[in-house]
């Protein structure tokens, strides 16, 4: 059994092999890493220390690489794809958006300054040009201000109060007088009809005739104009014609979706997607030999071991050989309390010429019951059923002169219907197979009901009753969940379909081992203190 130091931190430093540029991956890497997940290490310990465990961490670490990469490979297609039709989709919607709103806003401007009945425009011209309007108001006032001066002046110069009137007599019988008031009269009348001619409209010749023909003629040829260029407007927004400004945008988007369909296309052999598909093929590809060599190298190796094992249990020396197993097994669990570990199984014992008892554990001299002696006994035999192991545990018992019995039975050749883990009065009965690291939790469990055993028999006082009945109870606990080996055994067989079952299995059934286990430690440190206060 291989123990991981619990406080022992995971080194993942890595360190080059040799200095390389900054630009250029590194060829080669070394790395240190302190393992402590029970499975990964059980499976590393499984090969030599050296260059065969070299190259299972190696094999191991590349398929996990390979295995990545290529999930990162198909969800990075998939998202392009996806996000490439939306990409087309969005495009399509925001230009179609974009020339509604265009054509709305060009045709309510055009129509807010130049529609014929209400455009600002056509109003803004017939106020201007109309009788009443805004021109004529102006030449009329303009006519008015003249006729006022001119008559100021003529007023000054030849009126009642002006120096030529004095000169001349002020009675209506001036004659030279009335002719030139005559003559003044007729020359304004004169004046103002030719001046007023020329801003009517009842004569095509006037100025203001020709001022409104010319006015007509320009709006005319601005509205032709502008109609000119509404159309040709209107046309570069058509989809109609095949050259127009629309039409040649809808043609490059289009371009440009089916270039995205075609490279996102299977059905096309030179597109991205199928290139991708080709490289993820090929790599599945390689990574499939891969695992086949691999899976034949496990094979291979799988059947070597099962060929040794089934050697050595044809072979007369299968016995002895887990019967050192356990040995070391016993002495790993042992060895942290300060327990003794005695290999006496070639040696007579109390009982004349009897050699029963392969191994005596001699508790420690600070453990609760110092000096306490525990037989172990460890069998890999077909010929014992539980009658017989009962009296095989009890001679060992009595010739190692013990108080308590361990039984070690190998599952190759365990009777059947035997529980994991069980209690016979001073004896506990314990199947563990020294090649499957998931039983040593078993082994450990019966050591530590062995050594509780031996302390209720160095003392056995009324208020350690309880203490005792909570480790009858963990034993008990811990019998029912090794129950579920036999499940997680039969589902291994279909591991591709109940993976997740035998997880599940597994982690329950350790949490409740190990939380029992911890109620047996606790229970014996409880009894060890209180001899220690008594």
């Amino acid at each position: 059994m291989h123990m991981i130091e619990p406080d022992v931190a995971p080194d993942l430093s890595v360190r080059t092999a040799s200095a390389t540029p900054a630009a250029e991956p590194a060829r080669s890497v070394r790395l240190h890493l302190d393992l402590d997940d029970p499975e990964i290490v059980a499976a590393v310990v499984e090969h030599p220390d050296g260059p065969a465990r070299v190259q299972f961490v190696t094999t191991c670490l590349k398929i996990g690489v390979l295995s990545l990469r290529a999930a990162r490979g198909l969800v990075d297609g998939e998202a392009i794809r996806r996000e490439g039709d939306t990409l087309v989709r969005q495009l399509t919607e925001r230009l179609t958006g974009y020339r509604t709103l265009l054509e709305s806003n060009l045709a309510s401007t055009l129509t807010h300054y130049f529609d014929p009945r209400s455009g600002l425009f056509s109003l803004r011209v017939e106020n201007l040009v109309k009788d009443d309007g805004e021109l004529a108001s102006l030449i009329r006032a303009q006519v008015a201000t003249v006729q006022h001066d001119l008559q100021g002046t003529l007023e000054k110069f030849i009126g009642e109060n002006s120096a030529f009137l004095a000169l001349l007599s002020p009675g209506e019988s001036n004659q030279l007088l009335t002719a030139m008031r005559s003559t003044v009269d007729d020359v304004l009348q004169t004046e103002r009809a030719a001046i007023l001619g020329q801003f009517s409209l009842d004569d095509p010749t006037s100025a203001l005739s020709r001022l409104v023909r010319d006015l007509t003629t320009t709006h005319g040829s601005l509205t032709d104009a502008l109609a000119t260029k509404m159309e040709t407007m209107v046309g570069e927004f058509s989809l109609d014609r095949p050259d127009s400004a629309l039409s040649r945008l809808v043609g490059r988007v289009e371009a440009a979706q089916k270039n995205i369909t075609r490279e996102f296309s299977l059905d096309n052999a030179e597109s991205a997607l199928s290139r991708l598909r080709h490289e993820i093929q090929t790599q599945l590809a390689t990574l499939g030999e891969a695992q086949a060599a691999f899976q034949q190298q496990v094979v291979g190796l799988l059947s070597s071991m099962a060929a040794r094992k089934e050697a050595e249990s044809r072979s007369t020396t299968h016995g002895a050989v887990f019967e050192e197993e356990v040995g070391r097994e016993l002495r790993a669990v042992a060895a942290p309390a300060g327990d003794v570990v005695e290999d006496c199984g070639t040696t007579p014992g109390q009982i004349p010429k009897c050699k029963v008892g392969d191994f005596v554990v001699t508790l420690s001299p600070d453990s609760a019951a110092p000096g306490a002696r525990i037989a172990v006994e460890a069998k890999e035999s077909g010929a014992y059923d539980l009658r017989k192991t009962l009296d095989e545990a009890d001679v060992a018992r009595r010739n190692r002169d013990a108080g308590v019995g361990l039984f070690v039975h190998s599952t190759q050749t365990a009777p059947t219907g035997l529980e994991p883990l069980a209690r016979y009065g001073a004896d506990i009965i314990v199947v563990w197979d020294p090649g499957d690291p998931s039983t040593d939790v078993v082994f450990r469990a019966g050591y530590l009901a062995a050594k509780a055993l031996s302390l209720r028999a160095a003392r056995r006082s009324q208020s350690e009753a309880a203490s005792f009945q909570k480790i009858d109870q963990a034993i008990e606990v811990i019998r029912k969940q090794l129950e579920g080996f036999g499940e997680i055994k039969t589902s291994s067989e279909t591991v591709g379909n109940a993976a997740k079952k035998i997880l599940d299995r597994a982690r329950i059934m350790s949490e409740e081992i190990e939380k029992q286990v911890a109620v047996l430690a606790e229970q014996v440190a409880a009894v060890k203190a209180d001899d220690d206060g008594g």
